[in-house]
């Protein structure tokens, strides 16, 4: 069976392509024994690792009250930003899902006060290798006082969103559209 000249010009045509690329390579693959060597060679701090809990457990509950999470330390607060895409852009949607994150922490939402001396998520940053008493004698409550919760709602813009934030330890929750 004879060729088409055309059909040998195609094949020669994509062959020269097929080496001109392999010529002008693609991205340099690393070896994945290095890349994972010098992960494992930084360190991870023990608050590294609880902001990574807190934030496994607030989006794994999240996941399933229709919402979704991400934690922040910033300003000597841990916050909780959390967001709906399918909620009402309302302030009670707001608060629910304020109220929410707290009866999930172990935190009564009516009172602001934990189900136990401290809330679920505080002991996330807790750890056996840590004398608590030895940094803070109310190691647990202080770490309960860094929490803050923000939710928001909407498209920021011309008053579309509406924003709201609240301690895990109060019950007073401030509301801000935007």
């Amino acid at each position: 069976m004879a060729r088409s000249a055309r059909g040998q010009r195609v094949r020669l045509g994509l062959a020269a392509i097929g080496a001109l690329a392999m010529l002008a390579g693609g991205p340099a693959l690393a070896d994945p024994a290095a890349i994972v060597a010098k992960l494992k060679s930084t360190s991870a701090s023990l608050f590294d690792f609880s902001l990574a809990r807190l934030e496994a457990e607030v989006n794994g509950d999240g996941s399933g009250n229709g919402f979704d999470a991400y934690v922040n330390f910033q300003d000597n607060e841990v916050v909780i930003y959390a967001s709906s895409a399918h909620a009402p852009v309302t302030e009670k949607a707001c608060r629910g899902i304020i109220d929410t994150i707290k009866l999930l922490g172990d935190v009564n939402p009516k009172t602001g006060v934990p189900v136990e001396p401290a809330s679920g998520y505080a002991s996330l940053f807790s750890y056996p290798e840590i004398d608590q008493a030895k940094i803070d004698e109310a190691y647990m409550e202080t770490v309960d006082s860094m929490f803050t919760i923000q939710v928001t709602l909407g498209t920021s813009g011309q008053g579309k969103a509406i924003t709201c934030r609240s301690k895990l330890l109060s019950t007073d929750i401030t509301y801000t559209r935007s």
